[in-house]
């Protein structure tokens, strides 16, 4: 059958936002707290073991999800994803806290690295003239995902209980992970090209000094990002006083910006390159980051310096993968992307263990400092790039 990209753009999306529902965790925090009395920071470790899963699923099954395809890839996704929310709705209803992070941290975590390396490796095959925007498009998907999941999870915890919310949202996302995963596909070209060339080896991967520089590049500026989403909920209630009402809404407009900073950023990499792109966002974030502490008891201007830094968190994500391409070349894009992706998976700890390291906003110019260095490493960047940038 002949597939339309797209539709292929649409089953991309419906997976990410399926995903996507991981960035909402702080709405599971205070419930999970309050019934079954686990502490907050043992609670976000699930998160945690879940985004470490992702990174590290993307980089060691990257090639062979590549190699089985999509569909089958995009069906793993769905089945380890729907199997880890149910067992996590069983760890919640038997009260087990090491069996909720097997199952939604771990279980959960496998399905989400699948979910989002599938999608991203197939469409930019689709649109090779327009690689920022394919990815940009595709990966705002999984932002949005966070925004549509901050409002569902409240309602269904009062519907049907914290362990039925769990099982309700297994069952839904994995229909939807499903029906994308069935129509996903390579374009004709691509799997002609895919059995033709030569992937690099993991070890040319890590010891290239281009790859540990976009290593760091992500792993810094994800960890400011990701630490405040961790805990947005109870940062928007704790810091500057927010409602319960209003911190939902504050963890959704977060999950907006995360969303508009991946399509924003990304299409304009694709005029003013990757490198110029990563620059500027991450000056701008450090910015941010290091006027927080000035105006923590402003809520207002506490949310627009705080989803400014989420746009710019995202569009690391969204510029990865065309940064990625553009420096290793076509042939060895989607195996330097999974590699790369365990800095998010390494800073999905670090930030969050950063960000408890005291309980004044003060330690957000620690996240500035961060900021600061990858600009460092950026201008390290630039000076490697001026050899030749494509692997043969």
């Amino acid at each position: 059958m002949k597939k339309n990209k797209y539709l292929i753009v649409l089953a991309g999306m419906i997976m990410q936002l399926s995903i996507g529902s991981i960035y909402a965790y702080s709405k599971w925090i205070e419930p999970l707290s309050k019934e079954l009395n686990w502490d907050a920071h043992d609670t976000k470790t699930g998160f945690s073991l879940a985004i470490c899963f992702l990174g590290l699923t993307a980089a060691f099954m990257g090639k062979f999800a590549q190699k089985v395809g999509p569909t089958k890839a995009g069906l793993l996704a769905a089945l380890f994803l729907t199997v880890g929310l149910l067992g996590g709705a069983l760890a919640v209803n038997i009260g087990s806290i090491f069996l909720f992070y097997w199952t939604f941290g771990v279980l959960q975590g496998i399905g989400l690295g699948f979910g989002y390396v599938v999608p991203v490796y197939t469409v930019v095959k689709w649109f090779p003239d327009r690689p920022g925007f394919a990815s940009g498009i595709i990966i705002m998907s999984f932002a949005l995902g966070s925004l549509l999941a901050s409002f569902l999870i409240s309602p269904l915890i009062a519907s049907a209980g914290l362990s039925g919310a769990f099982a309700v949202l297994g069952i839904a996302y994995g229909i939807c992970m499903l029906l994308s995963a069935l129509y996903l596909a390579n374009p004709a070209t691509a799997e002609t090209k895919h059995h033709a060339h030569v992937d690099l080896t993991p070890k040319e991967i890590i010891t290239d000094k281009r790859f540990i520089a976009l290593w760091l590049l992500l792993f810094l500026n994800v960890c400011g990002g990701i630490a405040i989403i961790s805990k947005a909920a109870v940062l928007g209630q704790e810091v500057v006083g927010m409602s319960a009402a209003q911190s939902t809404l504050f963890v959704a407009i977060i999950g907006l910006f995360n969303g508009i900073g991946r399509l924003f950023w990304s299409s304009i990499s694709d005029k003013i390159g990757c490198w110029t792109t990563f620059m500027v966002f991450i000056g701008v974030n450090a910015i941010c980051f290091a006027l927080i502490p000035s105006f923590s008891t402003n809520n207002t201007s506490f949310q627009i310096l705080t989803y400014v830094i989420i746009a710019g968190y995202g569009a690391g994500f969204a510029t990865m993968p065309s940064f990625v391409k553009s420096i290793f070349g076509t042939e060895n894009y989607g195996q330097v992307l999974g590699y790369t992706l365990t800095a998010w998976s390494a800073a999905a700890f670090v930030g969050p263990l950063l960000l408890g390291l005291s309980t004044e906003i003060t330690i957000f110019y620690l996240f500035a400092i961060l900021l600061a260095v990858a600009l460092i490493v950026g201008f390290w960047l630039k000076g490697l790039l001026s050899k030749p940038l494509v692997v043969a």
